[in-house]
């Protein structure tokens, strides 16, 4: 089961599901809404720590035995299915997890269900769930989480207590990396990079973004002639999408940069000299450049061929 990182809790969140939590008027079921990386399963643990904290209040102690075994993931009536892996989630999953619903719980005031990523689940899953939210076990709260709320049932979204999820600001989230010991410039990319979700600036760091940002960045814009780098790229779907995404948000900061704003607001402030130098460019030439690497993106996802389209691309940034 996952474990609880602190930092990845929604607070905004949480206060709210606090204050139900008060007056005694949490529903049964709840479908957290938000995109990838913005603490969805963290936050659904929390609440779970919560609603079984061995001493109530406006949030769990963080210290008794329930918050412990949450926290840690060893909880015996706290069930979390569902992963990051976009595996289907089948009708046997589902089964399986909705018959200790009815059985009493070990130790807890109530048992929780979390069911991650539910736009991953099969239709019959989808329906065995329905059945259970129709009827709900007594002393049982069901949580359940989803990035893409269009692709599930709206008779299941019908029956659950809606949460949406939005990113946190950057200034915040600048903060906190700062805080953590990540170098203002970097923290402040990371923080506009990965779109103010934690969970998804956590992936990057472990990918080392950091790094391949200056490699990338390095190839395309300094050494645009190594035909080896482009091979690689064109070999490689998921670099060469990475590579693109941050040339992408180079080329915006170009021409936010050409247009007078102030370098602490640009995402590449450790690359000025190299801003510069394109903001000199004629923005009909930095707008080409732009839906060249909008195009090559769109060639990635659509799983076809683009040497010739990162080619021509080379072939734009280095246009006299």
């Amino acid at each position: 089961m996952d474990k609880i990182n602190p930092g990845q809790i929604n607070s905004t969140v949480m206060d709210t599901f606090s204050r139900l939590q008060a007056h005694r008027k949490l529903g049964h079921a709840y479908l957290l809404v938000g995109m990838a990386g913005s603490g969805k399963t963290q936050t659904a643990l929390a609440l779970a720590r919560l609603v079984n904290c061995e001493s109530p209040s406006t949030a769990p102690c963080g210290q008794c035995a329930a918050c412990l075994k949450i926290a840690s993931g060893n909880h015996p009536d706290v069930h979390v299915l569902g992963s990051d892996e976009k595996e289907s989630i089948k009708i046997e999953d589902i089964r399986f997890l909705l018959s200790r619903a009815h059985l009493k719980s070990y130790e807890a005031r109530t048992k929780v269900f979390i069911i991650r990523n539910i736009e991953l689940m099969t239709m019959e899953a989808a329906n065995a769930l329905l059945k259970t939210l129709e009827e709900p076990a007594p002393e049982t709260l069901m949580i359940l989480t989803t990035s893409v709320p269009e692709a599930n049932l709206d008779t299941i979204k019908s029956r659950c207590h809606l949460v949406k999820f939005f990113p946190s600001s950057v200034n915040r989230i600048t903060r906190f990396l700062t805080e953590e010991g990540i170098p203002g410039e970097d923290a402040y990319f990371l923080a506009v990079y990965g779109e103010g979700c934690l969970g998804q600036i956590r992936r990057l760091v472990k990918q080392d973004i950091l790094t391949n940002k200056q490699y990338f960045l390095d190839e395309m814009l300094l050494n645009g002639r190594n035909d080896e780098f482009l091979k690689g790229l064109a070999e490689d779907p998921l670099k060469a999408a990475t590579a693109l995404r941050l040339l992408l948000s180079f080329f915006r900061d170009v021409l936010l940069f050409k247009s007078g704003v102030k370098a602490e607001v640009l995402v590449h402030q450790n690359r000025l000299k190299e801003l510069g130098v394109f903001a000199a460019r004629d923005t009909d030439d930095l707008n080409l450049i732009i839906r060249q690497i909008v195009q090559t993106k769109k060639l990635i996802d659509d799983h076809l061929n683009v040497k010739m389209s990162l080619s021509l691309l080379r072939e734009y940034i280095w246009a006299n």
